[in-house]
């Protein structure tokens, strides 16, 4: 399992890499996904639960505490969630690289039409669980 610094390392240097078309984004990545970067490596099996909490705990942090907390990630239609997540989320991002025109295309097409399953007034809004870990220093 890689640790901690090398995960963080890795995310923080794919992230450089999309900055340019953070200020397009940034309100509503950091208003719907900000703190859903732990969920994501838990829900791969990165780190599991209680993982980064051991991490802060070990750096000396105290009253270490972690909670889910739901969210929901609205846009104004499916194809903006795709624009979205295949520009900036970098897990989509680094699948996408290895695939084929034809294929992204297909996986647009899909999650498209995923996304608009989840449609209602007038705008998407797909539901989802961030993991939040605090702790006192």
């Amino acid at each position: 399992m890689p640790s901690g610094d090398e995960i963080r390392d890795v995310q923080r240097a794919t992230w450089a890499g999309l900055s340019v078309g953070w200020e397009k984004w940034d309100p509503v990545i950091m208003d719907q996904l900000g703190p859903v970067g732990t969920a994501i490596i838990e829900r791969l099996g990165i780190a599991a639960p209680g993982y980064v909490s051991a991490l802060y705990e070990a750096a000396g942090l105290r009253e270490v505490a972690e909670w889910d907390v739901g969210v929901e990630l609205v846009t104004r239609s499916p194809a903006q969630y795709w624009e979205m997540i295949s520009e900036h989320v970098s897990l989509a991002v680094a699948a996408l690289r290895q695939a084929d025109e034809p294929a992204r295309k297909r996986i647009a097409e899909a999650v498209i039409a995923k996304a608009s399953t989840y449609e209602q007034d007038g705008k998407v809004r797909i539901p989802g669980v961030a993991r939040c870990i605090v702790g006192t220093k």
